[in-house]
């Protein structure tokens, strides 16, 4: 079960940029921002130009979605 918090789509996306996920996490979106979090961690790990693109994506659907 999650929750919606008051957290504004700026701070989420930077929260994303410091931690991938972390800013959907605050959200209220736990599955989605631990999700988010194995799948840049993957990317950086495989290679790092995969990694910055999805990490950058994270940040953006952090600011974008509700």
């Amino acid at each position: 079960m999650t929750h919606a918090s008051t957290i504004d789509p700026g701070t989420a996306a930077f929260l994303s940029f410091l931690i991938p996920g972390w800013g959907q996490f605050r959200r209220g979106k736990r599955l989605q921002g631990v999700v988010w979090l194995v799948i840049v961690l993957a990317g950086y790990f495989l290679m790092i130009v995969p990694g910055l693109i999805l990490h950058l994506v994270c940040i953006i659907e952090a600011y974008w979605r509700d």
